[in-house]
């Protein structure tokens, strides 16, 4: 889990770099779940161990084209992307190349708080505004919420049912936001089983440089990216901690 001063240090940063990017017009919009081609499973595994989901949280970067080579390069794999609605807002762009590309697009908050610490109405306005921008982007609201360093009660769960939305935590954590080696990135992800969600991040030249391997190795244990879906069952983050979602087959 990220630490909070870190992260909200590299949010602002992320956010301050991307404003200096002017967007690119002229992307297509697409079905955030549905992209064009076909099934994606990455480096020709057969799936035979089952799925896990690769989440991207706090994009879009200036990064994120570099990351969808990455993925279109290791198989055309499919990812779920957490956006902050406003790095989203910075780059309408960025979010529309993600969901062009056939991946998830999730809700991660606006600003990238702790929500918890927040009163009632700025809490559900960090979840309503940016399901309201990635809409507006692509077409379709996010069905998926991430809560911010995975601090969440229950009133954040349910304001992301309100709004539609599945809370999703992770069940391997890379650590990749804290400048770990592309190799322990890996080693990291690697750790995850099948039906689980692996926490990575957009922006970080480590973690771009892991996603090779990170298909790589997956493959070899007969496993490929897939999406989340809601779990009946509950899954534990860590201890105190669970939630409903699982990865599942395209």
């Amino acid at each position: 889990m990220k630490k909070q001063g870190r992260s909200r240090t590299w949010f602002g940063a992320a956010l301050a770099t991307l404003m200096s990017f002017a967007a690119v017009p002229g992307a297509a919009q697409a079905d955030p779940g549905h992209g064009p081609g076909t099934a994606r499973t990455g480096a020709g595994s057969d799936c035979s161990a089952g799925y896990v989901a690769l989440t991207f949280d706090d994009g879009p970067t200036a990064s994120t084209t570099a990351y969808l080579k990455a993925l279109r390069d290791a198989g055309q794999v499919r990812a779920t992307w957490f956006v902050t609605g406003g790095l989203a807002a910075a780059s309408p762009e960025g979010t529309r190349r993600i969901a062009a590309a056939g991946h998830h697009i999730g809700n991660h908050s606006y600003t990238h708080p702790d929500l918890v610490s927040l009163d009632a109405a700025t809490a559900y306005a960090e979840l309503r505004d940016t399901s309201q921008v990635v809409r507006a982007q692509t077409g379709r609201a996010p069905t998926l919420f991430r809560p911010p360093f995975g601090s969440t009660d229950a009133r954040t769960r349910q304001d992301a049912a309100r709004l539609g939305m599945t809370e999703v935590i992770w069940t391997a954590d890379t650590v990749d936001w804290s400048g770990i080696p592309t190799e322990t990135v890996v080693s990291n992800a690697l750790t995850v089983r099948a039906g689980g969600i692996v926490l990575l991040h957009d922006g970080l030249q480590n973690t771009l440089a892991a996603i090779p391997g990170i298909v790589g190795g997956l493959a070899e244990r007969g496993l490929c990216p897939g999406r989340i879906v809601r779990s009946a069952e509950p899954v534990e983050a860590w201890p105190g901690l669970t939630f409903h979602a699982k990865a599942a087959r395209w």
